[in-house]
């Protein structure tokens, strides 16, 4: 089936899979994910990728800027529990509390799921290997 579109989810947006489909496969897959264009990202956000790449000598895999905000995150919540910061309920309290969280992926609250209310996801292509950003998918409230 040459002319069949391939559709992967987040798990499959690294490097280690795109770079083994070949120039055939590639032109036809199409890989969905929350991580956006560097460029889309407030600029906190692009200090983060413009830092890494002068640390570590190449661009970070889609997910860093993920990794990096959930730690941020995290330490704020121990920081806000104050003397409870070693009560792990306290920290979830304080976890689901937070609001117009300025961060590198942009201002977002926790609702009372646990979840962000970023609503913004990419739709990549494949090129030469790499994952390239196509373009910004809104996603629905449910």
């Amino acid at each position: 089936m040459p002319s069949a579109k391939l559709f992967g989810p987040d798990g499959v947006a690294e490097v280690a899979f795109a770079s083994k489909l070949g120039s055939k496969v590639e032109k036809q897959t199409f890989v969905t994910n929350p991580t956006l264009d560097p460029k889309l990202y407030p600029k906190s956000g692009q200090d983060f990728f413009k830092n890494y790449k002068s640390k570590y000598g190449a661009d970070p895999e889609p997910y860093a800027i993920y990794g990096y905000e959930a730690m941020s995150v995290a330490l704020e919540a121990v920081k806000n529990a104050g003397d409870k910061g070693n009560d792990r309920q306290s920290v979830i309290d304080q976890f689901f509390k937070i609001k117009n969280r300025q961060s590198v992926l942009g201002t977002y609250s926790i609702d009372e799921n646990g979840d962000t209310t970023l609503s913004d996801y990419g739709g990549n292509r494949i090129e030469g290997g790499k994952l390239v950003f196509d373009k910004v998918i809104k996603a629905q409230a449910g």
